[in-house]
């Protein structure tokens, strides 16, 4: 369990971070830091996920001996065909969007390769959640337009609601006196954990003071892929998942009710906000 939710708190949420900064027009050496951070933390913490899996599922009891290629060896394989696939996926949604001229059958088409991705993932037993962000880095660095984030920015709030009362249904008020305590431990284990390992980063990276000093109050906030990972845990780990995840959804809680006030003190600590 330590392996799997150390993994999981790897992951930031990239959202409330870019809100803010936008909010405050902030601009300076931490806050160019901060979103170069969340640009790869996620993913990050989707390979970590991989190798975490690679290294918890043959400890667990009656699994038999642990081999370096169970524990190194499957996880990095199947991270490299979920990015080869979420290459492929790119690729041809790239294509296929040229030919489209309206956007209503450009969000079907969006959603139907995501389905089929997820599909081919699944039917593979590899990581959906990576294909996905594999090829949502492709598109939007290779495609010429934006209409394709056009298309699905008008029902992205649905798409939110649907994911977090999806979660919600995990959530589960029987198991959380045993939980709770868990997902304190989880919160603060993650705030020391990112905050002392921005200091250590820093330090040997010679970064500017303010980076050193706030990048990693400002990394706090986490959410979407932190629920769907734990989501994932859970089915890969019967026997404890269902703590797990009310645990990990319970720190999401504490955590987005104090991250974002951090990630705003960080930034006009920093002085880099401008209003």
């Amino acid at each position: 369990m330590a392996f799997i939710i150390g993994a999981i708190s790897c992951a930031t949420a990239p959202a409330a971070i870019i809100a803010i900064i936008n909010g405050y027009r902030a601009k300076g050496p931490l806050t160019t830091t901060l979103l170069a951070v969340v640009a790869l933390d996620d993913a990050i913490a989707v390979v970590a996920f991989a190798i975490a899996l690679g290294i918890s599922q043959p400890l667990v009891v009656g699994a038999g001996g642990v081999s370096f290629y169970q524990v190194l060896g499957i996880p990095f394989l199947h991270i490299a065909e979920a990015i080869a696939i979420g290459i492929f996926f790119a690729l041809a949604l790239i294509y296929i969007a040229k030919l489209v001229r309206t956007r209503e059958l450009l969000l079907v088409i969006v959603f139907g390769m995501i389905m089929l991705c997820i599909g081919v993932t699944n039917l593979l037993g590899i990581s959906a959640i990576l294909a996905n962000m594999v090829a949502g880095f492709v598109v939007v660095n290779r495609a010429k337009k934006n209409e394709m984030f056009l298309a699905v920015e008008g029902i992205e709030d649905v798409i939110f609601a649907m994911f977090f009362v999806l979660a919600g249904l995990h959530f589960d008020l029987s198991v959380m006196k045993g939980a709770g305590i868990l997902a304190l431990l989880i919160v603060l284990g993650r705030c020391l954990g990112k905050y002392f390992g921005v200091r250590a980063g820093a330090l040997i990276s010679h970064a500017p003071g303010e980076v050193k000093k706030y990048l990693g109050l400002a990394l706090l906030p986490k959410a979407g892929v932190t629920i769907g990972l734990a989501l994932l845990a859970k089915s890969a780990f019967p026997a404890f998942g269902a703590i797990m995840v009310n645990a990990v959804l319970a720190s999401v809680i504490i955590n987005e009710l104090i991250a974002p006030l951090l990630t705003k003190y960080a930034i006009f600590k920093a002085g880099e906000a401008s209003s």
